[in-house]
């Protein structure tokens, strides 16, 4: 009750009479802090609506740690307690199972221009995905990349042998653990809160994220080596409390679309340029760091053993629902697969 109480307060909410201020208020809760690319997202989306409303509502943005874990942030924005909520996919899947399909290495590739088209036009993502959002209360907005994933550890992985003994940080969620199992390694899932002083300490041997964050979180400080695998995107997730959402008027809807746009435009603008900014830093501050460009052979390795995956994700999902609805689970399962498998190749063509 005492957490709830000083929850309440720190998200302004009134436990007496109700505000006599007119001004409407509205809370975005992100998983990463200022400068990260969900951080922009979110700058840029509360500008649009503000002035969309001539300032009659604010945005009040929260930023990594302020509401609490990934997870924490999630609950409140299905239960209604905040409005938005931005996460990547890693950290959805006790949620929306499904989702996790995004997470699978070796699906979306690393074309930007293709992953962008998929992940704003997807009628799979925006279709069969977006109803899973729905039945937990959540309103799936946007998705986004924030660059591909990078490897880091202290010596040169480009085969399954080297993960051999490296515990490597990963997402609480099923398929990114399962993923460093297939690949050799032993998965250690950690809040990013905790990965440099692991790292320092030995703790963890490696993680993977995009180059930004590497940077900014300093991780680049505590590793030697740097590998681009070819794998995947981190892909962040953007929802509204479903409820709510339905309930506001269709102007307020709209300003919402509207600000969404432009946000996803300024998101993609920005990770694009820190994404190699941050490569060039770090090459600045720590010119001993080694960068590994796994070739088509070594990326060949791992993307055969990523197809192993597909399998654990339909399991994933079945095993999230009642013996009822299992059957019925998996099936919708791969065809939300099998579709984003069929959108990424029809936008490698175009």
């Amino acid at each position: 009750m005492k957490k709830l109480f000083v929850l309440l307060i720190t998200l302004g909410i009134s436990l007496g009479n109700v505000s006599t201020v007119q001004a409407e208020t509205w809370k975005f809760a992100s998983e990463e802090d200022k400068g990260d690319v969900q951080a922009i997202y979110a700058k840029k989306f509360a500008d649009v609506i503000k002035q969309e409303s001539d300032g009659d509502i604010k945005v009040r943005i929260y930023y990594y740690g302020q509401l609490g874990t990934e997870n924490d942030i999630v609950e409140l924005a299905a239960n209604g307690t905040i409005q938005f909520v931005s996460v990547g996919t890693g950290h959805l899947g006790s949620y929306v199972p499904e989702v996790q399909a995004l997470s699978l290495p070796y699906l979306l590739g690393t074309d930007e221009q293709v992953i962008r088209e998929v992940l704003t036009s997807s009628k799979t993502i925006y279709g069969d995905l977006s109803e899973k959002f729905e039945n937990v209360n959540l309103k799936l907005l946007s998705m986004l990349s924030e660059g591909e994933m990078v490897w880091g550890a202290n010596k040169p992985i480009r085969s399954p042998e080297d993960f051999a003994s490296q515990k490597i940080r990963t997402f609480t969620s099923t398929i990114p653990v399962e993923t460093y199992k297939v690949f050799g390694a032993t998965p250690t899932p950690l809040s990013w809160g905790e990965v440099y002083g692991s790292l320092q300490l030995g703790t963890i041997d490696g993680m993977v994220n995009p180059m930004y964050f590497i940077y900014n979180a300093k991780w680049h400080e505590v590793q030697t080596h740097l590998m681009f695998p070819g794998q995947q995107p981190y892909v962040a997730t953007v929802s509204t409390n479903n409820d709510w959402f339905k309930s506001i008027s269709p102007e307020k809807q709209l300003m919402i679309k509207k600000a969404v746009a432009e946000a996803e435009q300024a998101a993609f603008d920005y990770q694009i340029r820190i994404n190699q900014e941050s490569m060039d830093l770090i090459l600045e501050e720590r010119p001993s760091m080694t960068v590994v460009m796994l070739n088509e052979e070594e990326r060949s390795r791992f993307e055969t053993l990523a197809k192993e995956l597909h399998e654990t994700y339909y399991d994933v999902v079945e095993n999230a629902y009642e013996d009822s609805e299992k059957d019925a689970a998996r099936e919708g399962a791969r065809n939300i697969l099998q579709g984003l498998l069929k959108e990424v190749e029809e936008a490698n063509k175009s």
